[in-house]
């Protein structure tokens, strides 16, 4: 797959589906985030 198709691919992304990228990217982040404090809640091994 070369840039340009998936410039062209991304160019043609409805604004749906960059709030899903973008939710799922949030998601991800608050998910590891909150792990991360549990770990340094019950501390390190």
């Amino acid at each position: 797959m070369s840039l340009k198709s998936l410039k062209d691919k991304a160019a043609r992304l409805k604004t749906w589906q960059w709030f899903l990228l973008l939710y799922g990217i949030g998601f991800i982040a608050i998910l590891t985030t909150s792990y991360g404090i549990k770990l340094l809640m019950t501390g390190l091994p």
